[in-house]
């Protein structure tokens, strides 16, 4: 290989570089900007459910399960 064609093959190796490296950096700042602008979700139980300790069908086959 001749120096000429060296030198052209490091500048475009490092060309791609800087531009993978600039389109990362641009997509992670466009993920943040998104992931800011939600709008958070309210976190009340509806009203028809019970409130506290109750036994469903599900607990009652663990405890089934689990006795020795």
């Amino acid at each position: 290989m001749s120096e000429k064609s060296i030198q052209t093959e490091t500048i475009h190796r490092r060309s791609f570089l800087k531009g993978a490296a600039v389109a990362t950096t641009a997509i992670g700042a466009g993920a943040a900007a998104g992931v800011a602008q939600a709008e958070p979700v309210e976190d009340t139980p509806a009203k028809s459910q019970k409130q506290g300790y109750h036994e469903t069908e599900h607990i009652r086959e663990y405890y089934r399960l689990a006795r020795l």
